[in-house]
Formats: C-alpha cells, sequence, structure tokens
C-alpha cells in the first residue's frame, strides 16, 4: 500500500499519478511502464494495482531489494536512468517520481533523452520533483538533501529541457513546501511527441 501520512496532501500526487495511468490506459498500448528511481517500489505497485503493468528500476540495491519483498510479483532492477535497458520506442510511459533530484544537472539531458528513446510515440512522461520557484538567474539550485546531494529546478527551466527532448507539456502542478525551511514539490506531466519518418 502507498504510504499515507497525510491524505490531502498526498491526494494531488496521486491526481498527477492517475492523470498519467488514464494516459496510459487511453492509449491502448502494449507495452509496460517503467517507474525510473522507483526507490522501495510504492508507485510501481500503485500503478499495478490501478490495472497498468510496470516495472521498477532504482541505482541503489538496498531500495530494489525492499521493492522485491515488498511486492514479489512485481519486476524491480538495479539500474540507471542514463542507461536504460530497454529497446526503441518499447514503453509506454515513464514515471520520474521524485527521482531526478539527485542527477547533476550536466547529466539531466542524457536522462531526459534516455527516456524520449525508450517511450513510445505519444506516450507520458510523469516528472515529480522537489522545485524552487527562483533560482536567481539560474535554472537550478544546489539543495542540502539528506541522502545525498539534490538540485532544484524551476517547473518553467524542467519544461524547457523537456521541450528540447521532444516533450509537449500537458500541464503541471505546484505543491506548497511541506514545512518552512523545506522546497516546495512540482509535477510536470508531458507526451513524447512523434518521430520523424
Amino acid at each position: 500500500m502507498v504510504r499515507e501520512s497525510d491524505a490531502v496532501i498526498d491526494a494531488l500526487p496521486k491526481a498527477m499519478i492517475t492523470a498519467f495511468a488514464d494516459i496510459i490506459r487511453a492509449s491502448g498500448s502494449a507495452g509496460d511502464v517503467l517507474d525510473a528511481g522507483c526507490g522501495p517500489g510504492q508507485w510501481t505497485d500503485h500503478l499495478d494495482r490501478a490495472g497498468i503493468r510496470a516495472y521498477g528500476i532504482d541505482l541503489s540495491p538496498a531500495m530494489v531489494a525492499i521493492a522485491r519483498r515488498y511486492r514479489p510479483d512485481l519486476r524491480y532492477e538495479v539500474g540507471s536512468m542514463a542507461q536504460l535497458e530497454a529497446r526503441d520506442g518499447a514503453v509506454a510511459g515513464v514515471l520520474a517520481n521524485f527521482s531526478l533530484i539527485h542527477t547533476p544537472p550536466d547529466l539531466l539531458p542524457s536522462v531526459l533523452a534516455e527516456f524520449a528513446r525508450v517511450i513510445e510515440p505519444g506516450g507520458p512522461l510523469l516528472i515529480g520533483a522537489q522545485i524552487t520557484d527562483t533560482a536567481e538567474g539560474h535554472d537550478w539550485v544546489h539543495y542540502d538533501h539528506r541522502a545525498s546531494p539534490a538540485y532544484l529546478w524551476t517547473l518553467d527551466a524542467l519544461a524547457d529541457r523537456l521541450r528540447k527532448h521532444d516533450f509537449t507539456e500537458l500541464g503541471r502542478l505546484r505543491l506548497v513546501a511541506p514545512a518552512p525551511g523545506k522546497p516546495p514539490g512540482g509535477y510536470l506531466l508531458t507526451t513524447r511527441n512523434p518521430r520523424d519518418n
């Protein structure tokens, strides 16, 4: 079961992930959905319970082990978002829920290029991330995250990066900061543009 610490706060991310799942269902795609940076697997589980075939990857073997213990019937693998083990256009959609925040800005283009490579034309990409509203003349700021270095982007800057990789924005959501001194959250829901023949 997905963590239920605050039903009101959790309702908004769930709504974005539900919209993502609805796009997958409406497409009739035969592909699986990739939960990129799946952590302990709660959103892979959520998608599966919503009737979406999904699998997860994470760079952390410890997180993958937790996910496998939690849902041994689902596929979880240790892997990098920068080198996905999927064929071109083989994935129905990608969920990157608060997993890109640890990607250094110079590596973000290669990760987005991988997402664009594996998502089938018209397939959705949903990114959830801690964000900044002002980056003082830049697109991002460094954030002292307790687990590892993290980077906060403005939603506009993330949307611009996604356009450069042939994604079209469908909508966005900004969440208020969960506590004083903590960054707000944000979601960008996009679709992969059809590839040129």
